[in-house]
């Protein structure tokens, strides 16, 4: 018999167990459900936020524009340069800002940290936050310029670049901090080596500076020409002189110094600070800096003709950027009263010490070492009387070497000169001495004889006048020649410089060189040796006991970026910075 309750349970039993299994798989359906759909909001939410992100990453990148374009022209911005801002925006209805903070180096004005935060503000909040640190370098930036062959003495510094149309011999050590743009290098630099071409076409010209400069936001007053000493200019920013300007002690000029002729720094303690936009100096000549301690310029300085820097000054320097069509020159200085100084050329190296009178001596290599006096001509032509003295003490022996000679305008030798010869004009006089002067009437010689060179240190004085021999003194005595020629009658001609170092025949001195000097008359025996001082007729003095000049050019870019008017009724904006780029980017 069938039990039919007990069928019955288990149909119901079945049909729970059916539901039941139901009910898991649509729990199951609805737990996988509400997954998918938290993990589509989580997505979407997620590419939300990278698109915020994204657009903050980009708005943050063009604050760091802003910041490059503002750095490289500043002449917009009151402060030296731009510190930055907060709340900028691209777009004015947006809700995307970004603040800007801009530090500059201390230690290196080319050199920027340059932090950008970007965001959107949601009623007070900022949200989508981007902050980017950078590095920012200018580069290149041209602290020095040259149109000529460069000799970059070691008592020098420049911080930045350089450029020079030709050749450049850095004689220092970690004296060139930055590139070299030359068609030439030897020695070292701290950067790279680059052709002048790597500048051109347009990348960087020469300062819109000249007579003519004109900026219409400051205003002109008259200064010089002359002297002009113990004085503090600041009532103008453009002080404008007409023809050639000297400047003595402690002399200050708050803007632009224009000079519309050569400028001379003969004074300790000046200075010229560049108001914000102007050139701190333009010279249409030469500038030379004399026997001095401390000049400082703050701004650029641009000179149409040579910088010439006395070996004896110190304290030289230019915060900014330092621009000359022709080069930058050492100067051995001429005490004799007549500003005759004497152009170094070379490597010549100062000895502090161990010179035979005074203390030093300047020391040659007996390659390419000399002095030039390229204006010897204005007071050695026409002379019918003349003595030249000096100590020397050489390296070698038995060989020509040149000690004073003259050269006419095609460079040819002339006299009056004092040499090493090794055999004598006539042959006969081997290792002599010899002295000579040349007129519009002839030539005459001297020679000593034999064996007269030495290592040590010997006083030698070339002594003619009109009508006479030339005469040869070593240490105070006349010699008694092995060689010369006749009396010589006439007045000397035909001479544009004089070189210390250098013959006549084109030796050049190995050795010591110390204490030359011209006159105008012919001295007596009693007058060469010892050499004194004061006496009169004395044309040229120079000690040569220098210890060799101190300059100092610091690239600041701020002081140096300058608007000059260009009419009809706009600024030319200028800067020595030709380039940026951003050594690094960071985000924080």
């Amino acid at each position: 018999m069938i039990d039919v309750h007990r069928k019955t349970r288990e149909y119901r039993h079945e049909r729970g167990v059916a539901l039941l299994v139901v009910l898991f798989i649509v729990m199951a359906i609805s737990i996988l459900s509400l997954g998918f759909v938290s993990r589509s909001d989580t997505e979407l939410a997620c590419g939300r936020n990278m698109l915020l992100h994204a657009q903050m990453d980009q708005l943050a990148d063009s604050g760091l524009e802003h910041a490059r374009g503002l750095i490289l022209e500043p002449q917009d911005v009151p402060s030296d340069y731009w510190s930055g801002a907060t709340g900028q925006q691209i777009m004015a209805e947006s809700d995307d800002y970004y603040d800007v903070s801009v530090t500059r180096d201390p230690a290196d004005r080319c050199t920027y940290e340059i932090a950008c935060e970007a965001y959107r503000m949601k009623s007070v909040e900022k949200t989508g936050r981007s902050l980017l640190l950078a590095e920012l370098r200018l580069d290149p930036y041209i602290s020095l310029w040259t149109g000529a062959d460069l000799i970059f003495r070691p008592h020098w510094s420049l911080q930045g670049d350089l450029y020079c149309a030709d050749a450049v011999t850095n004689l220092g050590v970690n004296t060139i901090d930055g590139d070299a743009f030359s068609k030439l290098l030897t020695g070292p630099i701290s950067g790279h080596h680059k052709m002048p071409t790597d500048l051109s076409p347009g990348l960087l010209v020469w300062p819109p500076v000249t007579s003519a400069y004109i900026n219409t936001d400051y205003t002109e007053i008259p200064i010089g020409p002359g002297l002009v000493t113990e004085a503090t200019y600041t009532t103008a920013h453009v002080w404008r002189c007409s023809g050639n300007l000297v400047l003595g002690n402690n002399v200050a000029i708050d803007g632009m110094l224009l000079v519309d002729g050569n400028l001379s720094i003969a004074g300790n303690g000046g200075r010229i600070t560049a108001a914000k936009n102007l050139p701190a100096l333009y010279v249409r000549g030469d500038l030379t800096v004399e026997e001095i301690s401390g000049f400082v310029v703050q701004g650029l300085a641009v000179v149409d003709g040579n910088v010439k820097v006395s070996a004896a000054s110190s304290g030289v320097s230019v915060l900014g950027a330092l621009f000359t069509r022709k080069t930058l020159l050492e100067t051995a200085s001429d005490s004799g009263g007549g500003n005759h100084d004497c152009i170094v050329c070379g490597a010549p190296i100062w000895q502090t010490m161990g010179g035979r009178n005074g203390g030093g001596a300047l020391e040659f290599d007996g390659v390419d070492d000399r002095l030039d006096e390229t204006l010897a001509g204005t007071y050695l032509n026409g002379l019918s009387a003349i003595t030249i003295s000096c100590w020397v003490k050489s390296d070698r022996v038995q060989e020509d070497h040149g000690i004073v000679g003259a050269f006419d305008a095609l460079n040819a030798g002339r006299c009056p000169a004092l040499e090493y010869s090794a055999t004598g004009a006539s042959g006969g006089a081997s290792n002599c001495i010899a002295a000579a002067v040349s007129t519009n009437a002839g030539v005459a010689r001297v020679e000593s004889g034999p064996n007269a060179q030495t290592t040590n240190w010997q006083h030698l004085a070339l002594v003619w006048k009109s009508g006479d021999k030339v005469q040869l003194y070593i240490n105070g005595v006349l010699v008694v020649p092995s060689y010369e020629t006749g009396p010589l009658s006439g007045t000397i001609a035909s001479i544009q410089r004089l070189s210390l170092g250098l013959g006549a025949s084109g030796q050049y001195w190995d050795g010591l060189i110390d204490d030359v000097r011209i006159y105008s008359v012919a001295l007596s025996s009693g007058d060469i040796y010892p050499p004194r001082d004061g006496l009169s007729g004395l044309l040229a003095h120079w000690k040569l006991d220098e210890p060799g000049s101190d300059v100092t050019i610091t690239a600041e870019p701020a002081k140096s970026a300058i608007a000059a008017w260009a009419p009809p009724n706009s600024y030319t904006y200028w800067s020595p910075t030709a380039g940026a780029f951003f050594r690094s980017i960071r985000r924080q």
